[in-house]
C-alpha cells in the first residue's frame, strides 16, 4: 500500500512540471485539416497558381481554368475555403500533394511537394498543369504563406 502511495505521489509530482505558466509548448502552429476536392493534370493557366479562394465566385472562376480528373466536390464557403496549388510543366508525369495547412500565430503556412519524374521515366511531351484543390477550415485575417519542396522520383525498379 505504501509503495501505491508513493508511486502516486511520483506521478503526480511529475505530471506538474509541464503544466506551469513559464512551460514551452513545442508545436509552432495549429494543423488545420483539409479535405482534397479535386486534382487533375491540365488546364488554361500558363503561370504558376496558388490560391486561397474564400466565395463561390472566386472558386467559380477557377474551375473554369481547371480541368479535374473528376467532377470537384462542393464547398460550403460559410465554414471552408479552397486552397489551389497548380503548376504549368512541358510535359507529364509530375503531381501535387498538398502535405499540411499549419495556421501560425500571424500567418498561415501552406505546405506542398511537387513530385517531379526522374530521367529514367518516360513521360508524355505535352504540356500538363498538375494541380490539388483542398478544402480547409475558415481562417480569416492572417496572410498565407506556400512552401513548396520538389521531390524526384525514379521509374526504373532497383533491386
Amino acid at each position: 500500500m505504501k509503495a501505491a502511495h508513493t508511486l502516486t505521489a511520483l506521478l503526480v509530482a511529475l505530471s506538474m512540471t509541464g503544466c506551469g505558466a513559464d512551460s514551452e509548448i513545442l508545436t509552432e502552429g495549429d494543423y488545420l485539416f483539409f479535405e482534397r476536392i479535386g486534382i487533375g493534370q491540365a488546364g488554361a493557366l500558363t503561370d504558376t497558381a496558388e490560391w486561397v479562394l474564400r466565395d463561390s465566385t472566386s472558386w467559380a472562376e477557377a474551375q473554369e481554368q481547371l480541368q479535374p480528373l473528376a467532377a470537384f466536390e462542393p464547398v460550403d464557403f460559410s465554414q471552408e475555403v479552397v486552397i489551389v496549388v497548380a503548376i504549368p510543366t512541358e510535359s507529364g508525369g509530375y503531381h501535387i500533394e498538398l502535405e499540411s495547412v499549419e495556421e501560425m500565430e500571424d500567418h498561415v503556412l501552406v505546405s506542398y511537394l511537387f513530385h517531379e519524374p526522374a530521367l529514367d521515366c518516360i513521360t508524355l511531351s505535352a504540356l500538363a498543369l498538375p494541380f490539388q484543390a483542398v478544402s480547409v477550415k475558415r481562417f480569416e485575417g492572417k496572410p498565407v504563406r506556400f512552401e513548396r519542396r520538389t521531390q524526384k522520383y525514379e521509374c526504373t525498379w532497383k533491386q
